[in-house]
């Protein structure tokens, strides 16, 4: 072969190289249209998952990561069926309030857009409101829709005259209790601690259970168990005119009976003080392990399962008073509310008006336990039937027990669990423990 042609061939190689390549990358390219459409990749959704379109929204909730019954995410699947411009998406979130704070703050502090929907406890507004990270919902969320919710869940989301989030969860921390046991040890429903603390000692005996299920740990929860204990003895936090009164004589008699309860009568397991969730002391209530649990409304659902152990055997009440006190159940709830660095505000809304619809709340109670903040869910007769336990829960909110009102609660907060929990735990005393919080409380900045 020649010189000429050696180069002509060694050209045509090269050229042949180069149009191989360029057919791959045009068929690359259609596949890789077809594919972002979602109709020709082969790939089947995911059951419940609606396609949306093309230029759909992705909105991101906090939720926590415990769902009973399912209920959050067949809601989320809901809605992504029904919307096209929209699809929601659960950012999961710690059971543990404490902790679920802390990642929430974590988030907003930085101004992530990751977080579009806040799931947000009663007592965070006022910090949540005076740092900025949320954006008024006053034009949104308007009087004539709040006239429609439990007024005292609008009050909770309110700040320096204006509005915060929506309710969407009402919640109380009563006492559950055991009606199979009390009836067959011929009791009725005690009426004050020092009764209670008596029946559960021979109960317990008796059926080789626990008197009480509580969660002590140091997470929030201990301080909705403390301020329960607190209330009924008539002692508080502040007084009316925010003076620091925390070391009262009632509030110390109120934390040495929490210790007493423990180590001296011993109807609560010193395990009580590790358990930072509801869950940790509604397990073995559902178990058939224990005769009183004071918490949430969620319980009542999960004690009605085919696998709980006390099926029909369960029933709700006030908490106790001390003698010359008051009963008193801590208000919880639960609100949601739009990150002010929300870069899809408008559809955030939508997903906070589906989600606190009248149908979409009496869905998740009947289904779920989760009690909603609309009037009109706590008269349907299909609620009532579902939900029995309803008419005496919402009596029990005659006795609600509120957690003081702090721009800072959530600092304030932290320092009393460190102190209240080392009082339980044999580290303080509770005269020591009191004295150190309320020396703190009146330093808080």
């Amino acid at each position: 072969m020649n010189t000429m042609l050696k180069k002509l061939f060694v050209f045509l190689f090269f050229v042949g190289i180069i149009l191989v390549m360029v057919a791959c990358s045009n068929n690359d390219d259609t596949s890789s249209g077809e594919n972002e459409g979602g109709t020709d990749s082969g790939e089947s959704e995911e059951p419940g998952e609606s396609e949306g379109s093309d230029d759909a929204v992705t909105v991101h909730m906090a939720v926590f990561e415990n769902d009973p019954e399912g209920q959050m995410e067949a809601a989320r699947q809901r809605f992504n069926d029904e919307h096209d411009n929209i699809q929601l998406e659960f950012t999961p979130m710690s059971n543990d309030a404490s902790q679920m704070h802390d990642q929430t703050v974590t988030q907003l502090s930085a101004g992530s857009d990751n977080l579009d929907i806040v799931n947000m406890d009663v007592v965070w507004t006022a910090e949540f409101a005076e740092s900025g990270w949320l954006l008024p919902l006053d034009d949104l969320f308007t009087e004539d829709m709040q006239s429609n919710y439990i007024a005292r869940q609008v009050d909770s989301v309110k700040y320096n005259e204006q509005t915060w989030a929506v309710p969407w969860f009402n919640d109380l921390h009563p006492l559950w209790y055991r009606t199979d046991l009390l009836e067959e040890y011929g009791y009725d429903v005690p009426e004050t601690y020092e009764e209670a603390v008596e029946i559960a000692q021979h109960i317990q005996d008796e059926e080789g259970i626990q008197g009480f299920a509580m969660h002590w740990g140091r997470s929030e929860q201990l301080i909705v168990s403390f301020t329960e204990f607190l209330h009924a003895k008539n002692g508080d936090f502040f007084d009316e005119d925010g003076n620091v009164i925390i070391n009262s004589p009632e509030a110390v008699e109120a934390l040495q009976f929490m210790v007493d309860m423990m180590n001296e009568y011993e109807v609560v397991s010193p395990s009580a003080v590790g358990n930072s969730t509801p869950e940790d002391s509604r397990i073995p209530f559902t178990q058939g392990q224990a005769l009183f649990n004071p918490n949430w409304g969620y319980v009542y659902s999960i004690n009605q399962s085919d696998d709980s152990a006390v099926q029909d055997q369960t029933w709700v009440a006030s908490n106790f008073m001390f003698e010359g006190g008051q009963k008193a159940n801590s208000v919880g709830g639960w609100n949601f509310a739009i990150s002010s660095s929300s870069n899809h505000p408008d559809e955030a809304w939508e997903v906070i008006e589906w989600f606190t619809t009248v149908e979409n709340q009496k869905e998740m109670l009947i289904n779920g336990g989760y009690a909603g903040t609309q009037l009109d869910i706590y008269s349907d007769e299909e609620v009532i039937e579902a939900a029995p336990y309803l008419d005496e829960y919402t009596k029990a909110f005659d006795d609600a027990s509120v957690r003081p009102s702090h721009p800072q609660y959530s600092k304030m907060s932290d320092i009393a669990q460190s102190y209240i929990h080392q009082a339980l735990s044999g580290d303080l005393s509770p005269q020591e423990a009191l004295d150190g919080l309320a020396e703190d409380l009146e330093n808080l900045e």
